[in-house]
């Protein structure tokens, strides 16, 4: 994918993120409005498997930074498969009023982000709390901790913010948070599909279908570089 059109889906998505009905329903809800009140958002990950840390300022002067967004994508990528793909940068933003309405300036623990399919068959089999279409696999989820911070403080955080998916996992004491529909459930042995971290039935289409598009044209590019 060129940086032209990297650029404009991300410029896309900038639109959504600041005003359009796509989460929970209406235009400028709760966490929009705490969004517009930002205008420079810093994050700062840690990502547990691969040791990996980054603080970064991602948005400022109305518009996302590529080159920090970029970073972002390497640093949630499937650390299994080292492979790569854009992150939403509206999970991103869920995550960042997150960690500012906890006050949490150390970095946020990622215990995951980006997912392949191939990774997300392997951890389903593993264990059925892992969802069959995640959300994961379409770089528009990630599984948190909030160092400091009680993990039912952080899940009353989260929901409050009415934006997106938040799964509550305290048996492995984490906080799934994702840019899909707003919803929310507990982990409690089983999962229900439409209530978990996966794809809810007829939920953007044209975004998941530029997902595989995007995996794709990466997975023949790779090939194509390998005949050379």
């Amino acid at each position: 994918m060129s940086e032209r059109s990297v650029g404009s889906r991300r410029r896309f998505l900038l639109g959504l993120a600041v005003g359009l009905p796509i989460l929970g329903g209406g235009l400028l809800g709760r966490w929009q409005r705490a969004l517009a009140a930002v205008p420079v958002r810093q994050i700062a990950l840690h990502h547990r498997h691969t040791g990996e840390s980054l603080r970064t300022v991602y948005f400022a002067d109305g518009q996302y930074i590529e080159e920090s967004l970029r970073s972002i994508d390497r640093l949630l990528r499937d650390w299994r498969t080292d492979e790569i793909i854009e992150i939403d940068p509206q999970v991103l933003d869920i995550a960042y009023l997150v960690q500012r309405q906890l006050g949490v300036s150390g970095p946020l623990e990622v215990l995951s982000g980006y997912r392949s399919p191939e990774t997300n068959a392997m951890l389903r089999r593993r264990s059925r709390a892992v969802a069959a279409n995640s959300l994961h696999m379409y770089g528009m989820a990630i599984d948190l901790r909030f160092p400091g911070v009680p993990l039912a403080t952080a899940h009353k955080a989260a929901l409050a913010l009415e934006a997106g998916g938040v799964g509550y996992y305290p048996a492995s004491d984490f906080l799934h948070l994702d840019s899909g529909p707003v919803r929310q459930w507990v982990q409690l042995g089983r999962v229900q599909s439409g209530r978990d971290g996966g794809m809810p039935k007829g939920f953007a289409p044209n975004r998941r279908k530029a997902a595989r598009q995007r995996r794709l044209a990466a997975i023949k590019k790779r090939l194509a570089a390998t005949r050379r």
